[in-house]
């Protein structure tokens, strides 16, 4: 009896077929591990700082995968090239490499535009390398050194098209250090290569006029800021526009709280000079007089450092206390000044020396809280809300408020008993 064969050649095609498709998946799930353990193997050497094997390693991936589709790899690749080994020419390569493969690829806008940039720069490839070693090795030397050796690259270079890259490394580099003259020269050259070849990117301009609204309100020039943060709004991006919007209402409130702080210092010292008019008298004889200071400088000094102390026990060390010994000194010189004036208090009445009393005290309050809060400020560069202040938790909030009302009772109510009544 002949056997019908047809069965077994069925099952034949279905496991070669079946073979076919396991051997391709797990191929590919071979190169897909392989090319993870690649790029993991290369990021290890790039944290280690030893950027030649990290881009050896990339490189043999490259060559024993050539129609890898990985975009990321080019994309390590090129930022080792490029950033951290400063060979130029071998990034270029490797950015029209990956064009020629991905043209439109997620990074294809990108490196066209670095292929531009290195092109147009060409001939300042050595500057450049010297450039970004020192932005490279910055944890490695002092602040000194970098800056004077940025500054003797860009001596030699200063009608590059790298220079303005440099004039704006180094206002940031003033700016942290507090030498915002030095920090606005080179930001203002910045600027003013604005329209030149090579110049025009409104990202890159807009991000020196931020920093330089940064370093004018360290200059308490306040309108010139309002001014630079203007102009980089119409420069920036649809999603940093709310980000400068923000900038710029910091700016206007800073702004506002130094003209009350210059009318508060004002009140303050034309209150105090009344002490040459009014001829007053160095009485400091009798100890009725001492104990009638010292009450008063006992509750100041109470409701003054008392809050410091619950700061302290409640553990919030980010509360800043200076507000506190601020009044304190203020409120001391205050007591003593209304106390010298008294006599005066003859010749105005009770209730117009208690209201120059109590507008003291409070313009005393005012510089306190200013002099803790705005002076403290510290602008930083590139965050969402670039004036950042001082924080302000809701205990400090309240004990600020507290010290500061309980400071101003103390002071009408002595205010009231150094009065005189007007002589009939």
């Amino acid at each position: 009896m002949k056997k019908n064969k047809t069965p077994y050649f069925f099952a034949f095609v279905i496991g070669a077929v079946f073979m076919m498709l396991f051997g391709t998946c797990t191929a590919f799930g071979s190169s897909e591990a392989d090319v993870q353990a690649y790029r993991t193997k290369a990021n290890q050497f790039v944290a280690a700082k030893n950027y030649e094997q990290a881009a050896l390693i990339l490189e043999e991936l490259l060559a024993k995968e050539p129609d890898l589709k990985d975009e990321i790899v080019y994309k390590q690749l090129t930022h080792i090239y490029d950033d951290y080994l400063f060979d130029f020419e071998q990034a270029l390569t490797l950015y029209q490499t990956y064009l020629d493969r991905f043209p439109n690829g997620t990074f294809a806008t990108d490196f066209r535009d670095r292929m531009t940039y290195l092109e147009e720069r060409r001939s300042e490839w050595p500057a450049l390398r010297d450039f970004r070693s020192v932005q490279l090795e910055e944890d490695k030397r002092s602040d000194q050194d970098k800056l004077a050796k940025v500054e003797a690259i860009l001596s030699k270079n200063e009608n590059a098209l790298i220079a303005p890259e440099m004039h704006l490394y180094l206002a940031n580099q003033y700016f942290e250090a507090a030498d915002y003259q030095a920090a606005s020269e080179h930001v203002e050259n910045d600027i003013n290569s604005f329209g030149k070849a090579g110049m025009t990117d409104p990202a890159d301009q807009a991000l020196a006029l931020r920093l330089y609204a940064d370093i004018l309100v360290k200059q308490h020039h306040y309108t010139k800021a309002i001014r630079a943060l203007d102009q980089a709004m119409t420069l920036a991006n649809p999603e940093e526009r709310f980000n400068v919007a923000v900038k710029k209402n910091e700016i206007i409130n800073h702004r506002n709280m130094a003209v009350g702080f210059m009318g508060c210092l004002g009140y303050y010292l034309a209150v105090v000079l009344l002490l040459i008019p009014s001829k007053f008298r160095w009485d400091f004889r009798g100890s009725p007089y001492f104990e009638r200071l010292a009450k008063p400088i006992f509750l100041l000094a109470l409701v003054s450092l008392v809050p410091i102390l619950i700061l302290k026990v409640r553990e919030e060390p980010e509360a800043d206390p200076r507000f506190f010994l601020w009044l304190l000194g203020l409120s001391i010189f205050s007591i003593l000044v209304i106390k010298l004036l008294a006599p005066l208090s003859r010749v105005t009445g009770r209730s117009v020396f208690i209201s120059v009393s109590v507008l003291h005290m409070a313009a005393a309050s005012f510089m306190a809280y200013y002099l803790t809060v705005y002076s403290g400020r510290k602008i930083i560069l590139n965050t969402a809300i670039e004036a950042d202040r001082d924080p302000l938790t809701s205990t400090f909030v309240i004990l600020l408020w507290s010290s500061a009302i309980a400071s101003l009772f103390i002071y009408i109510m002595y205010s009231f008993g150094y009065s005189k009544r007007k002589a009939k």
